[in-house]
This record gives C-alpha cells, structure tokens and sequence, in this order.
C-alpha cells in the first residue's frame, strides 16, 4: 500500500563521450593554428553547401513527381490492377 503513494524520483540523463583524445584534439588545434599563422591552410574558411540556394524550392515546383511521366505510369497500373481484379471478382461470381 506505501509503493501505491510512492511518487518516483525523475531519471537522469547522463551521456559521456565514449572516444574523446584531448590530447588528440589539442593537437589538432596547434596544428591549424600554425597551418593558418603559415599560410597552408588547405581550407578556404568558407561553406558552400552541395544544394544552392532556392534549389530545393525549385525542384519541388519543378516537377513535383520527380520523373516526367511517372504519375501517368502509376495511373495506368492503377487502372490495370482495379481491370484485373474486375474479371476477376466477375469470375468468381458467375
């Protein structure tokens, strides 16, 4: 009867990293830091995501199914499909 009235303590969330170097991390630092102070720096600084701006809005408007004719496809087997089990029920019942 006690456990009934029992309000329960909230969980915890605690997540450690399983596989994280300081050291590793550390070194990785300096050794931008020195690339950067040298002048090698292999990165520009700059992101240039793969989809461009407005690129994703006008594929959608584009063509909204993606391949042309693909709508027209799925309506044909439709229909194919609704025929057949058409003779098919017709069949059944005759």
């Amino acid at each position: 009867m006690a456990k009934f009235f029992e309000v329960q303590k909230p969980r915890k969330f605690n997540i450690e990293p399983r596989y994280w170097d300081p050291a590793k991390e550390e070194r990785e630092a300096r050794e931008k830091r020195i690339r950067a102070e040298m002048g090698l720096s292999d990165e520009n600084g700059n992101y240039s995501p793969y989809i461009a701006k407005g690129t994703f809005r006008q594929g959608l408007t584009r063509n909204r199914w993606g391949v042309k004719g693909s709508g027209r496809k799925s309506n044909t087997r439709l229909f194919v499909i609704i025929a057949l089990l058409a003779m098919l029920f017709y069949f059944l019942l005759k």
